[in-house]
């Protein structure tokens, strides 16, 4: 009898634990109310770092990791603390916003769960790969020592010994020096930073669209500085039970219909580029690179450029927080169909059967359940050359939702692959720094590859002249080879793009990654690769089907608040 009462007994503990380890995972994110508050709050700075004193100086660890988001330039606890980091980390109070931000709020960037302006685009910069400044040695022959160049250059390139290829320009800071590093930007770039291009408060369309690429050189650096707009967050919670299964057969139905000339690419549902797997990474990726907030175990701020001994240990934003968040922009609703007079509902469904006949749909699929009406098939794309962009889409396949936390910040909201070079590598005997990767592409026909320099699971770089200018793109390379040998370069991925959603599009302008195009009209002509027949098609177009199709478009609402 007290075997069979124990055995009892553990048979309930342990469905008991099952049953909690089911439950608590949702219960976590429920409170929506508290999460449109941290929505719509204005995060304040208030500057608490550990003075020298609170810190032992002579204990200083860079911790390495992926970019420049880690804390490489962090000091380690003091003596008393090293066994346990954490302890003084939770003893310490926190910073709140910045000190490096784009925005004060959420709700600034996306006014009622909306898009926004340029002025709120997010300016990146990326280092191209093929820069000398990667093969050149290191300062044990009485060389300069190169991490010292960056940072006189950019110092949020560098974590600790590595130089990130791709990271966040911010527009502000709450802590003085870091407009001035900003405006170094411009020194490389022969034609200068034009204010309508770099600067928020004087952005324009017009500017972004003549130049959407501004190309720079530092030395032998090469740099890129681009832009990303703010996208709407209407029907997250739909797109997030998406299944990758359904978005897996729609790319295998695109590729047999067309005959390979649409063949969609499974990634992540979030980013331009689909490179953020859950909703969740999405909002903690948005909190610490938008505002600068340290979210408890996930994200961390960036390191402010203009001061290497400041430091944060403290969560500003705790994962309980970031849950709620989540909870209310999976909440927010998705654009539905407006209630129209009769006469106007012929006119969209006309201008509906127009944007199916040109080919739009092929990509822009009413319905993926459960979300209804979306628009889109939220896989990548070749977008063509007009579109390429310096920091490529992921290179990987997407096989399931699951995922870790975002490697940084600006990682998981904005970028592709984590992609970094540790200054200091070693030449080997043919003169390139030692690589980790899998062994270069040794194929004698032109164009090559250059993959010395590259990490392993990032995009080989297409080995090409060196310019005499800084350029963008660095040179041409043929569409056979971009679709052949080269199809997962660092250069083909430049053109990928994930199908963004329709729903509300009617009033999410400017339009495309980077708000280049001012109307629905320009954001079309822009197309080019797999929906260059698409384009070409909708050109032909009389003006009173152009019209229509235009109209359908229009209809497309977003939800009032």
């Amino acid at each position: 009898m007290a075997f069979k009462h124990r055995y009892g007994l553990a048979r309930f503990l342990i469905l008991a634990l099952m049953l909690a380890l089911i439950i608590a995972p949702q219960a976590i994110a429920q409170d929506t109310i508290a999460g449109r508050e941290l929505f719509e709050r204005e995060w304040e700075f208030v500057d608490r770092a550990p003075a020298f004193t609170e810190l032992d100086s002579t204990h200083l660890e860079p911790q390495r990791g992926h970019r420049g988001r880690g804390r490489g330039m962090g000091r380690s606890p003091h003596p008393q603390h090293r066994d346990n980091g954490q302890e003084l980390a939770s003893t310490l109070p926190a910073d709140g916003l910045g000190p490096l931000h784009n925005a004060i709020s959420c709700a600034a960037c996306h006014p009622g769960g909306g898009a926004s302006g340029v002025n709120h685009n997010v300016t990146q910069i990326t280092v191209d790969p093929r820069s000398p400044f990667l093969s050149q040695p290191t300062n044990r022959g009485g060389h300069r020592d190169p991490a010292s160049s960056v940072i006189d250059f950019f110092p949020g390139l560098l974590s600790g010994n590595w130089l990130s290829f791709n990271t966040v320009v911010h527009d502000l800071s709450t802590r003085p020096g870091y407009e001035i590093i900003r405006q170094r930007l411009s020194v490389g770039v022969p034609s200068g930073l034009q204010p309508e291009w770099f600067s928020p408060q004087e952005r324009t369309v017009d500017a972004i669209a003549k130049q959407p690429v501004v190309a720079g050189r530092y030395g032998t650096l090469d740099y890129y500085l681009s832009q990303r707009n703010s996208p709407p967050l209407h029907g997250m919670g739909l797109i997030e039970r998406i299944s990758v299964n359904r978005l897996t057969a729609i790319s295998r139905s695109q590729s047999r219909s067309s005959g390979g000339t649409i063949s969609g690419r499974v990634a992540g549902k979030y980013g331009w580029r689909g490179q953020v797997n859950t909703l969740s990474d999405f909002v903690a990726g948005a909190c610490a690179t938008e505002m600068g907030l340290n979210v408890s175990n996930i994200a961390q701020q960036a390191n402010d450029p203009a001061d290497p001994h400041y430091v944060s240990l403290a969560a500003d934003i705790s994962t309980r927080q970031v849950a709620d968040l989540t909870s209310y922009v999976a909440d927010l609703p998705a654009p539905a169909k407006q209630l129209l007079p009769a006469e106007d509902r012929k006119r969209v469904r006309r201008g509906e059967r127009i944007f199916s006949s040109v080919g739009c749909a092929a990509c822009h699929i009413a319905d993926i359940l459960p979300a209804r009406g979306i628009f889109s098939d939220l896989l990548l794309h070749d977008m063509g050359s007009d579109l390429q962009d310096p920091f490529p889409a992921p290179a990987n396949q997407l096989t399931s939702t699951n995922s870790t936390a975002p490697a940084s910040a600006y990682q998981s909201q904005y970028g592709g692959e984590t992609s970094s070079y540790r200054i200091g590598s070693s030449p080997n005997r043919s003169g390139a720094p030692n690589r980790r990767g899998p062994p270069p592409n040794r194929r004698r026909s032109a164009p090559s590859v250059v993959s010395s320099l590259i990490p392993a699971g990032t995009p080989q770089a297409i080995a090409m002249d060196y310019p005499e200018q800084p350029q963008f793109p660095r040179g041409d390379v043929s569409q056979a080879e971009l679709n052949g040998q080269h199809r997962f370069s660092w250069d083909a991925l430049q053109r990928e793009w994930k199908t963004p959603p329709l729903w509300g599009v009617a009033d999410s302008a400017p339009y495309l990654h980077d708000g280049r195009a001012e109307t629905l009209t320009d954001a079309i002509q822009w197309h080019g690769g797999e929906a260059d027949e698409s384009k070409r098609n909708f050109l032909k177009l009389n003006e009173e089907q152009k019209e229509l199709m235009l109209a359908f478009l229009e209809s497309l609402k977003a939800p009032s608040d």
